[in-house]
């Protein structure tokens, strides 16, 4: 049997369904519209930025944010994956990724070993060449709704919560 590819997320996906860009936000949301009764995965790595971004963030905001948050991580199937020892050898090996940070570095090399469709919002990421074959196309904007009533009642509430570009800058 021959196992699924799963799409990989980034950061910048999750963290884009609040973020003050009104595209990146629409791009965001459009994509956990059109796969939320589907799997995904995200490593850890990128996981640990989300929680490094909304820790900077003030207590109530936390609070904001947070019971959207876990609602989503326990109702969509949204498996985690560590790194293996291909992928770390392929990040430490790619001198033209040299320029990258770590995470992003780490990020492309699981990618490219195992073959995965890549959402990501990052613009470092979408100029690598290695990548171009594996970077996909968002879903179009959804109008209404992106989440099933409660989690969008929650999500309406964690809305307070704004993403700005530079909250990524500090985590890299």
């Amino acid at each position: 049997m021959v196992e699924a590819v799963l799409p990989l997320i980034d950061a910048t996906v999750f963290m884009g369904m609040h973020h003050s860009d009104p595209q990146v936000r629409a791009r965001s949301l459009g994509f956990f519209n059109r796969y939320y009764q589907h799997q995904v995965l995200m490593n850890f790595d990128q996981i640990g930025i989300c929680d490094a971004i909304i820790w900077k963030k003030s207590r109530h905001l936390q609070d904001v944010y947070y019971p959207f948050m876990d609602v989503l991580h326990t109702e969509m199937d949204i498996q985690r994956q560590g790194y293996s020892n291909a992928v770390l050898k392929r990040a430490s090996e790619a001198s033209g990724w040299m320029h990258l940070s770590v995470e992003k570095r780490l990020l492309a090399a699981q990618v490219v070993e195992y073959r995965q469709p890549l959402f990501t919002h990052d613009k470092e990421l979408h100029e690598l060449t290695a990548l171009k074959p594996f970077l996909q196309d968002f879903p179009q904007p959804i109008s209404g709704s992106a989440f099933p009533q409660n989690l969008q009642n929650l999500f309406e509430q964690s809305r307070e919560m704004l993403i700005e570009q530079e909250d990524f800058r500090h985590v890299w």
